[in-house]
């Protein structure tokens, strides 16, 4: 069992770079998948070297939990995954939501092994209000249930 949400990141960054590379591999230049809570993203940007694909990076200072980097030849694209120790809640939605609708990611993530709280999991299934995880059109969050022993994705109690 995790203790804090930090303990959870390197089974989740594994797991993201595994996906990303199934997904995207063929076409992709390079994928790298961080641990990028500690620092704003338009600092990571610069570490990579991204700043010619991100005109608007220096006002990302945000700082998701982790990071998917695709890069291609002309673009890079991110995945953010936000990780919550307990049941995802609405608020937690929310600041997902902002950062996603600031810098765009292809997909984002919330994440938890608790996974939905019951206000969360009324809203998107009770009152099928999945239009919310949509930040921008073709964009969407996804809120998933991490399942430590499967070292994957509880697909039962998840909307993607």
């Amino acid at each position: 069992m995790y203790k804090n949400e930090i303990e959870i990141y390197p089974d989740i960054i594994i797991w993201l770079e595994n996906r990303l590379k199934g997904d995207f591999g063929r076409k992709a230049k390079s994928i790298t998948v961080l641990d990028t809570h500690d620092s704003d993203l338009s600092n990571f940007i610069i570490k990579l070297k991204y700043q010619r694909f991100f005109s608007e990076f220096p006002t990302y200072k945000i700082r998701q939990d982790i990071t998917g980097f695709i890069e291609y030849e002309d673009k890079v694209e991110l995945v953010f995954v936000e990780v919550k120790i307990g049941q995802l809640k609405l608020i937690d939605l929310s600041q997902l939501i902002g950062y996603s609708c600031i810098a765009l990611p292809i997909f984002s993530i919330l994440i938890a092994p608790e996974g939905m709280g019951s206000t969360l999991a009324k809203l998107l299934t009770s009152f099928n209000r999945k239009d919310i995880l949509e930040f921008r059109p073709g964009r969407k969050i996804q809120v998933l249930k991490w399942d430590e022993k499967k070292q994957g994705v509880d697909f039962m109690n998840s909307i993607t």
